[in-house]
């Protein structure tokens, strides 16, 4: 059982025909173009390699997939190899890998497994595709997602601590900072520091990092909650409350009642933002993290923590939007309410709330739990516009948001479009690739990794 830690503030303001298609649900859209599509064994999160156009990926195994983008209408799997545990999370610095690696019970400490990609080596060699192991290296309990620094000297591994099955062990989460200073060198010793929480029982979720590669954001989401680390003090430096939604408020109103019928209205229900994937950017003067607004698996929670006395007062755990919240400050600047299920409503009413993870049309499946959840979010500038694509891990799909007027007063920001096709479900990892790197010279692509139906799709972005 977690313990969820709380700190309540109010909310502050309200604010494409698929390649390999086979159904007719999916819709032409204007910014997202399905390229192509590719099943994959390990088909949950994905990292590229921008100068030998290979993508790797991993998910629920041993395995990492090697994907072949050099003609990225047609990718291929080049090979498939062994790691050393089950991965959870991979990323990728210059000719670097960096995955990491569950222990085994997994609420033991878990692992980092460093690679290094060094080329295209004959069939009697030992090295597997080309990559090479630098070493294996201990962290913390049940790390779960992984990332590099801008500048490639540390790696950032997000530790959940997720108690053992029957509940009898649970360790502490944290976020593991392992420095890389030296990491150009095959017999380097990594240090490895596990930032402390004093103490609170936190669950690291997802970590974002800023362009300096100095603050790093961590999304709490059993605390509803997100942590800044100074990466080069490698110490807590401060955590924030994300609130709540309102739902009885205008422009936030939601279906929450399982019936078989659209109904979005308002109803005195607060959500928990709770997200899953975070993502940072930066202005002028100003750094900011957008929330995946996903909901987690709370049991036997006390509504009382956030309802007070108020009888009619009920709290669900997500709330079916977006939010950016200044990175710093923690002030919440904008939430995109209840823009997500109208949306759908309007575009895609056939599969309204419908739960992707079984695969089964039905509507309205989820509007008595946590809606479409959404899952993860990567930000990306194409033409001159500060896009965000969202992942929808219940509802399937990709929502994309314009955000180029945050810190622009009076300015909201607005939902593009959404885009789905049902055979395609349960996006988990995503990558924006700008038109520098991108394996389409000259085009920007996104790149998600559907975890239920074991797919990965590439788009085109306009």
């Amino acid at each position: 059982m977690v313990r969820l830690n709380f700190i309540l503030i109010p909310l502050l303001l309200a604010a494409g025909i698929s390649c390999a298609k086979k159904g007719g649900d999916s819709q032409e859209t204007s910014v997202l173009r399905p390229l192509s599509r590719i099943e994959l064994k390990s088909a949950e999160i994905s990292a590229y390699m921008p100068q030998n156009r290979l993508l790797f990926s991993v998910g629920d195994s041993n395995n990492m997939d090697v994907v072949d983008l050099a003609d990225p209408t047609k990718p291929v799997v080049k090979k498939t190899f062994s790691l050393d545990g089950e991965a959870t999370s991979v990323s990728i610095h210059g000719n670097l890998i960096a995955s990491s690696l569950l222990a085994d019970p997994a609420w033991e400490d878990g692992f980092v497994e460093l690679m290094q990609y060094v080329g295209e080596q004959p069939e009697d060699s030992s090295v597997v595709v080309g990559v090479k192991k630098i070493g294996t290296y201990k962290v913390c309990s049940h790390p779960d997602m992984i990332t590099f620094t801008p500048d490639g000297k540390a790696l950032l591994v997000a530790c959940e601590g997720e108690p053992s099955e029957d509940g009898k062990i649970n360790p502490p989460g944290g976020v593991a900072i392992v420095s890389l200073d030296d990491a150009t060198f095959m017999d380097i010793s990594p240090v490895v520091t596990v930032v402390p929480f004093d103490d609170v029982d936190v669950e690291p979720e997802y970590i974002t990092v800023s362009k300096d590669s100095k603050w790093a954001w961590v999304s709490l989401q059993e605390n509803n909650a997100i942590a800044r680390i100074d990466v080069i003090g490698k110490k807590l430096d401060g955590v924030f409350d994300l609130g709540y939604v309102d739902h009885s408020k205008a422009g936030f109103g939601l279906d929450a009642i399982k019936d078989g019928k659209i109904r979005i209205e308002n109803a005195f229900i607060r959500g928990l933002r709770q997200p899953d994937g975070i993502k940072s950017f930066e202005t002028e003067s100003s750094t900011f993290v957008v929330t995946a607004n996903e909901g987690a698996d709370v049991k036997n929670f006390d509504e009382s923590k956030i309802c007070g006395n108020e009888e009619m007062c009920k709290v669900k755990f997500g709330s079916r939007s977006i939010s950016v919240f200044d990175g710093f400050s923690g002030k919440l600047i904008w939430d995109s309410g209840d823009a997500l299920e109208r949306e759908f409503a309007r575009k895609y009413p056939k599969y309204f709330n419908w739960n992707s993870k079984k695969g089964k049309r039905k509507a309205d499946a989820r509007s008595d739990d946590k809606g479409c959840e959404p899952e993860n979010i990567v930000i990306g500038t194409v033409n001159g516009r500060r896009l965000a694509f969202v992942g929808l891990e219940r509802m399937s799909g990709v929502a994309v948001f314009d955000l180029t007027s945050i810190g622009t007063e009076h300015v909201a920001p607005k939902l593009v479009e959404y885009t789905m096709d049902p055979e395609d479900r349960g996006p988990e990892g995503m990558l924006f690739i700008d038109e520098k790197n991108s394996p389409l010279v000259g085009t920007p692509i996104l790149i998600v990794n559907y975890e239920y139906s074991k797919s990965l799709v590439i788009y085109t972005i306009k």
